[in-house]
């Protein structure tokens, strides 16, 4: 397939240290729209087939850019080409990851940061699937992931809380993967609610109660959309984000427009100035959540191979939850 080029400014990449969980490593672009991410061959490849074979799947992911040929800060040219797909659908948009270790690895993929449309993003890293590991995998890093899934929920429910943050009305509050270790089966609804405890404050119950439905929902048309697929997705995760500035959340659910401040007729500088704004949103408007799959580099598709039961029971177990979340508000 042919490719497109554009221009990535290699000297002004800075460190992408916002993400509720994930590899160190990950870089965004001066805007904070775009993210880069070191990666494997095998992830570059399953965005490719994704986008060519599973076009309603890539509704799903995050936005797929193109690639990046990765260099030593020594011989980085001041600006890199970046090579995208001649087509890349509207539907795919978005990313975001927590700290493991450094992929090592000259080649990035290029995402649309899942973040940066939200005032103040809470963040939910879901790490799925009771088996972490692909076929083929080093015995002591198999060992390794099978006693992490034994001691977690990712043994008991196929899912666990790699990571998150959590907007306190002045900081972010962070939890790092290590905080989702500490839960078990019985306990683990205690994450969500924390989680969501923003919506308490934020909005009226009935509207903390239409999010969360929402929200369920779109986690339940992931998981069909695996069912009617055959695929296998190691150590891939569930990514929720959903608006934590409890002033911008209720203009969100209240569907309410932006107030006039004035009502005399711009001048031709705010004229030039508005327009020039809306040419740097390219349309992107403020929502108050996004639910996508992320980090696929053990991920494929897997004809004649079944359904990845391993990652649809965690997505069924993490529906009950959030049912339970809805469950509580009903009962107020």
């Amino acid at each position: 397939m042919a490719t497109n080029q554009r221009q990535l400014d290699a000297s002004t990449l800075k460190a992408f240290e916002n993400a509720a969980a994930g590899h160190d490593g990950v870089m965004s672009d001066p805007s904070g729209e775009l993210i880069i991410k070191p990666t494997t061959a095998a992830e570059i490849s399953f965005y490719q087939n994704t986008l060519a074979e599973h076009p309603d799947f890539a509704e799903m992911m995050p936005t797929f850019m193109g690639t990046l040929q990765l260099g030593s800060p020594a011989s980085a040219p001041s600006s890199t080409a970046v090579h995208e797909p001649d087509k890349i659908t509207q539907a795919e948009k978005d990313q975001q990851l927590l700290h493991g270790a450094k992929i090592s690895s000259e080649k990035a993929i290029v995402l649309e940061n899942l973040e940066h449309s939200f005032k103040s993003p809470n963040v939910l890293d879901l790490k799925l699937g009771a088996r972490l590991y692909e076929d083929g995998t080093k015995a002591d890093k198999a060992e390794r992931l099978d006693k992490v899934a034994a001691e977690t929920t990712s043994g008991s429910l196929h899912f666990r809380i790699a990571g998150m943050k959590v907007w306190n009305g002045s900081t972010f509050d962070t939890y790092d993967k290590f905080y989702g270790r500490k839960f078990n089966a019985q306990n683990v609804q205690d994450g969500f609610a924390t989680f969501f405890s923003g919506l308490a404050t934020g909005l009226k119950l009935e509207q903390a109660q239409e999010l969360l439905e929402t929200i369920l929902a779109e986690i339940t048309k992931v998981r069909h959309m695996l069912e009617k697929y055959e695929s296998r997705m190691y150590s891939a995760s569930l990514l929720v984000v959903y608006e934590g500035d409890s002033g911008a959340l209720d203009s969100l659910m209240s569907h309410e427009p932006r107030a006039r401040t004035e009502e005399r007729a711009p001048t031709q500088k705010e004229v030039r100035r508005s327009i020039v704004e809306e040419e740097e949103e390219e349309g992107e408007e403020p929502v108050a959540f996004k639910v996508k799959m992320i980090d696929f580099a053990h991920a494929q598709w897997a004809p004649g191979k079944g359904k990845d039961e391993n990652v649809i029971t965690g997505l069924k177990n993490v529906e009950k939850q959030m049912d339970q979340l809805i469950g509580k508000l009903e009962q107020q």
